[in-house]
């Protein structure tokens, strides 16, 4: 059979092991949730959006409004290719 020190090797190798996946499931666990622990007060729930001038507000919707008339241009135009026919 075994040696009495080989017998204790092994007890102490398993120990270890139990040890390692025991810290792996103890930081796994730990480091699951490290969001917020609340989500916040208020009406965005904490989140305050930053001031955009008047000006930024017109350029933008200029743009979507080109973005949305250039898209349906092309689809009146190529919209037959577009889905296959």
């Amino acid at each position: 059979g075994r040696s009495a020190a080989s017998a204790v090797r092994c007890v102490m190798l398993g120990a270890a092991r139990a040890t390692r996946v025991a810290h792996v499931l103890r930081t796994t666990q730990r480091h699951a949730s490290h969001g917020p622990k609340t989500y916040g007060k208020g009406e965005f729930r904490g989140f305050t959006p930053p001031h955009v001038p008047m000006w930024q507000k017109r350029v933008g919707e200029g743009f979507a409004t080109a973005a949305w008339l250039w898209f349906f241009w092309r689809c009146y135009h190529d919209g037959g290719h577009l889905v296959g026919m």
